[in-house]
């Protein structure tokens, strides 16, 4: 009798490595597996929270069971083909990096940054429509932050604590200044974070910005 339940146990274990190997995530609910393609490929939605593995009340909800700050979704999962249609309430609309605070948008845009006396600036426009501005905003204003990683070769890792900014809805943009001191040469990016989320720029699906520093 125990042999036949190690057996069957064994047996229901190899099944679910099998099963996760095939691609799927469970729902939080465990009756909506999402392909790991589909959870991982939603832009800046649920990103840093495992994917998107479902909707709740029109908003993503995370495969880590958090529901999603900003991300608004569909009905739920379609039927032959599992996947989640997510649509980011907030977005980066433009981005660049410049040498110097300029009028907006910046007419030289660095995609090489050489060290000296001034600092970097990275400058984003936010695109936020009227839903988002209701929905999302406190008290008229959008709390984000600002994240710099460096890429020693190994990959982007944060350096230095993010930076907050609070935009207006009268002007979505910004400058965000690095100081020299606190840049050093290589490959460095920004990242654009509301609450948990990362955003990202529509169409394309720039969800980093990169930029390289020299002497």
């Amino acid at each position: 009798m125990r042999r036949r339940l190690t057996t069957a146990a064994l047996v229901a274990l190899a099944l679910g490595v099998a099963a996760w190997g095939a691609g799927s995530i469970p729902g939080i609910d465990g009756n909506c597996p999402v392909p790991a393609a589909s959870a991982a490929g939603s832009e800046g939605c649920c990103h840093y929270n495992k994917g998107v593995c479902g909707c709740e009340s029109g908003r993503a909800r995370c495969c880590d069971g958090k529901v999603s700050a900003s991300c608004r979704c569909g009905g739920g999962l379609t039927t032959r083909q599992i996947r989640i249609d997510t649509e980011p309430l907030l977005s980066v609309a433009d981005f660049a990096f410049a040498s110097q605070d300029m009028p907006e948008p910046p007419s030289a845009r660095l995609t090489l940054f050489r060290l000296g006396a001034d600092p970097l600036q990275f400058w984003f426009r936010l695109s936020c429509g009227p839903e988002c501005w209701t929905q999302l905003a406190v008290n008229g204003a959008l709390p984000l932050e600002v994240r710099w990683l460096f890429d020693p070769g190994s990959g982007p890792a944060l350096e230095g604590d993010p930076q907050p900014v609070v935009l207006q809805r009268d002007k979505p943009t910004v400058f965000v200044a690095r100081p020299p001191s606190q840049l050093r040469q290589g490959r460095w990016e920004t990242e654009v974070r509301f609450d948990t989320e990362r955003l990202c720029t529509r169409g394309d699906g720039k969800c980093w910005f990169r930029i390289e520093v020299r002497r």
